[in-house]
């Protein structure tokens, strides 16, 4: 009996030496706000744990005033003289800051992102107005939506300034967008495989043309008898056919026009529309030939 009260009580001052050395989060600060913001299990400090997996995915023990502190949505925060972000207390006009219903981040002399240079610290938006900062466009489908941006004078794509006119802009799908006088590429990444890097660059390629536009998959754009893309190493093209009479998609790079098929913007009228056949890995096939990435 003695040696079974001695083992329970090892097992139990173990689970509570465990508990208080290792345990680093103790109740949410405002579980209706946050679920990432919490007291700490036994200092006098605030914690930052995403989601509350703090075993996983770490935390960070704030300088915030733990008497005043509270969250303002998951990853933000305030006391009574800082913002924090993550816990971290971040540069900005504490009076004027807000986080809108849009997931816009300003105060009176900026606009923030959280993709900025300095880990866990919020970056300024250059030259973005903070009074008339707004979505593009609020119908877009979300994951666009959070993207494009606008003030009075400028449109932004991923915090980062474009030649688009504010007024009349739009993009149109993964690869193109137009205003009223030209035509955008919507360029994501360069490079292929293990090089490729992001850029997220909306760049101003082409003279708007005459016509009316059908958006025929995520990146090719109908204009009036036009094709356009943002494929090739120019990261744009334009076909201009005589007319239109039908398109048809068949994956993310490939498309038919009448019965020419374009590869990654490039046209290949000697592959037979009626025979072909795409194939798995970048192989497809006709009546004739065996083609890769649609050469033979």
């Amino acid at each position: 009996m003695n040696v079974f009260l001695i083992i329970l009580a090892i097992g139990v001052l173990a689970f509570l030496g465990i508990r208080y050395f290792l345990f680093r989060i103790g109740d949410p600060v405002n579980r209706k706000v946050s679920d990432s913001y919490f007291y700490h299990y036994r200092k006098n400090l605030i914690v930052h744990s995403p989601m509350g997996n703090w075993f996983e995915l770490g935390y960070f023990e704030s300088e915030s005033d733990v008497e005043s502190f509270q969250p303002i949505n998951r990853d933000f925060g305030k006391d009574k003289k800082d913002v924090f972000w993550k816990g971290r207390k971040q540069a900005v006009d504490y009076a004027t800051f807000q986080v809108d219903a849009s997931g816009i981040i300003k105060d009176k002399n900026h606009v923030y992102t959280t993709n900025g240079k300095e880990y866990n610290f919020l970056g300024i938006i250059e030259v973005a107005d903070p009074k008339s900062y707004q979505l593009l466009d609020p119908s877009l489908s979300e994951y666009k939506r959070i993207s494009w941006f606008k003030d009075a004078n400028a449109v932004f794509y991923r915090s980062k300034k474009t030649e688009g006119d504010p007024a009349t802009f739009k993009p149109l799908n993964d690869a193109i967008a137009v205003d009223d006088h030209f035509i955008y590429s919507i360029i994501h990444q360069r490079g292929d495989g293990i090089y490729a890097f992001e850029v997220d660059e909306v760049i101003r390629k082409h003279k708007r043309i005459a016509g009316e536009i059908k958006v025929i998959n995520d990146t090719y754009v109908q204009i009036g008898n036009a094709v356009v893309s943002a494929f090739t190493k120019e990261e744009f093209t334009l076909h201009t056919f005589e007319t239109i009479k039908n398109t048809k998609e068949i994956d993310y790079f490939t498309i038919v026009v009448n019965d020419t098929l374009i590869y990654k913007g490039i046209a290949c009228p000697e592959i037979d529309i009626e025979s072909f056949e795409p194939l798995d890995y970048g192989y497809a096939k006709d009546s004739k030939n065996v083609y890769y990435n649609e050469k033979k």
